[in-house]
């Protein structure tokens, strides 16, 4: 089984997380969505400090700093280190088809299940996917020190190398990456995906969208480097569009050693899945991601504040009691809903790993037309598949939209099989 339950979504998935820009473009910070009526989180906004602690030399001030000032806040967060490296999934190992599906492309030297945000400069130091040619832009929301460096600099941050900037870089995910340096409120800090939300960027809390920077679906613009969400506004944000989007600008992340085929590698479109086009159920009720994933909690001296533990929301009472309203079993539905989801993916890998191979042994053969076509369903069945997989809820965020991409998936291969005469 891949993961019998979804961690959070505010879980850094995959190598490159994402995110920074233009400071200048940044519109004024938000204050967050009043919550929807039996959802949200009952706790306070925090306390303004008396003093704001010392920046580091990237003008970020580190959570450290903050532990004296906000103890129960800085403890919840620390317990993220719980959610560790060791006895992760290996996807490699999980779908063997991975192998044949991202030949070519560093995913295919190794894909683990993501760890938490303390983690974060550790997995990414340490993943096999990075070589001598790697540029920064692959530190993009790893560390809030980088955030600050291109908010700083501009797009000449994500050409330098990844060495060299990653020597510099101390601090993982933490307090900056959503609160700039004022824990009273939100803010998001990654610029570009301000941009990315155009005109609706008041149609989504504050609060979902410091999530969102970094739990999105992107690509590194080919001329700067600059990391860059492939939409503007919510109705551009589904599989569909996004591909259209990539397919009218010609970008491809690799060529398919095998098939030849331009290749595209889906991200982690946690925002994409639960706001984009229709939107899920619960984002249409007005629930944020902390909502479900950061618990409002009560210190022993009676303080209340909100929980920056991220968890399944299954594992937390104070969560769970406010989802009884509406779900009878909501443990026993997220497992019938990744099921699905997990069951499918499998049987659909099968499915191109056999399409792959056929494409591979008669490409020399099909004439230009016919490769052409064929590459192509490649590339769009393979996309379909990878966004469902990579979005780290197995469904669950939106298990509707889940089978609706994985139908898409099924009809390209469907084209596909039969274009090379195959059993389907």
């Amino acid at each position: 089984m891949k993961r019998s339950t979804f961690k959070t979504a505010a879980v850094a998935a995959g190598t490159v997380a994402l995110v920074a820009a233009l400071a200048a473009c940044a519109p004024a910070a938000q204050e967050p969505a009043a919550a929807p009526s039996g959802g949200g989180s009952d706790a306070p906004a925090a306390a303004a400090p008396a003093e704001t602690p010392e920046p580091d030399s990237f003008g970020v001030v580190v959570a450290e700093s903050w532990k004296d000032i906000y103890p129960n806040e800085y403890q919840t967060y620390m317990a993220n280190e719980s959610n560790s490296p060791q006895g992760k999934q290996d996807y490699l190992t999980e779908y063997p088809e991975l192998v044949t599906m991202y030949a070519g492309y560093g995913f295919a030297k190794g894909y683990d299940e993501a760890a938490g945000h303390p983690y974060s400069l550790q997995s990414v130091a340490e993943t096999p996917r990075v070589n001598e040619n790697t540029l920064a832009n692959c530190i993009t929301c790893k560390t809030p020190q980088y955030t600050a460096m291109v908010n700083s600099e501009g797009d000449s941050a994500y050409q330098k190398p990844f060495a060299e900037v990653l020597m510099q870089m101390t601090e993982p995910i933490s307090c900056y990456n959503c609160h700039e340096n004022d824990p009273t409120k939100t803010t998001v800090t990654q610029k570009f995906f301000v941009n990315s939300m155009g005109s609706d960027v008041d149609k989504v809390s504050t609060d979902s969208q410091v999530c969102g920077q970094c739990h999105n679906e992107y690509y590194f613009a080919p001329e700067t480097k600059a990391t860059t969400n492939p939409y503007t506004g919510l109705e551009g944000m589904t599989a569909e569009a996004i591909l259209a989007y990539y397919d009218e600008m010609g970008f491809k992340d690799w060529e398919h050693t095998e098939t030849g085929a331009p290749m595209l590698k889906a991200q982690h479109p946690e925002f994409e899945t639960i706001y984009g086009g229709a939107q899920s159920s619960m984002a249409k009720q007005g629930y944020t991601c902390a909502d479900c994933h950061m618990a409002p909690a009560k210190a022993e001296d009676g303080t209340e504040y909100s929980s920056h533990n991220l968890v399944n929301p299954t594992e937390d009472p104070a969560i769970l009691e406010k989802c009884e309203g509406c779900h009878a079993d909501l443990p026993g539905q997220i497992v019938q809903w990744q099921k699905e989801t997990t069951d499918r993916e499998h049987e659909l890998a099968a499915k191109l790993d056999a399409y792959i191979k056929t494409l591979a042994e008669q490409k020399d053969s099909l004439d230009e037309a016919t490769l052409e076509q064929a590459r192509q369903i490649h590339r769009h069945a393979q996309f379909y598949w990878d966004y469902v997989m990579v979005e780290n809820s197995e469904g669950a965020h939106n298990p509707g939209l889940a089978q609706e991409n994985l139908d898409k998936c099924e009809d390209e291969l469907k084209a596909g099989y039969a274009l090379l005469n195959m059993a389907y």
